[in-house]
């Protein structure tokens, strides 16, 4: 089954620094980077940083636990296919450049193809996601392509 990239969402998330803070606590990396916004224009300096991974904490929208499937699983996934649970299973990521405090990131995901497969415990569905992730100026700052497991 191939879906030829169409889109399955696509919205725009605002990056704060409390957001980008958040993050960095979460993952326990304490680069200042990701701690101390420059806010003075006048310095020269770039505002705050992001954690590249940050990218994957706007990949999903955040919705009523009664919009999403019954297994709990991303709404994007949430295909015909007779799978009842889904799981992460691979994730590449190319990144082009930093996501900044201020920043508007458009974030457009497409379903690339679902794949039958046998497995040990029955039939599997391997989902293909392509996520883009660019900024405000429509500069690319990150893609994702990952594989989502449905049984």
């Amino acid at each position: 089954m191939t879906f030829n990239g169409l889109p399955i969402k696509e919205f725009c998330y605002l990056v704060t620094t409390k957001d980008i803070r958040r993050f960095a606590q979460a993952i326990g990396d304490t680069n200042p980077r990701y701690q101390i916004a420059d806010d003075d224009p006048s310095s020269g300096a770039q505002s705050m940083i992001a954690p590249p991974l940050f990218c994957q904490a706007m990949a999903f929208q955040d919705l009523p636990l009664e919009n999403l499937p019954d297994d709990l699983s991303p709404a994007e996934l949430d295909i015909s296919v007779p799978g009842l649970r889904s799981v992460g299973g691979a994730s590449h990521y190319e990144f082009y450049q930093y996501v900044h405090a201020g920043d508007k990131i458009r974030i457009r995901s497409c379903i690339e193809s679902v794949t039958e497969k046998q497995g040990r415990t029955g039939l599997l569905f391997l989902v293909s996601v392509t996520t883009c992730f660019t900024n405000q100026l429509g500069e690319p700052v990150a893609k994702e392509v990952a594989t989502y497991v449905k049984r």
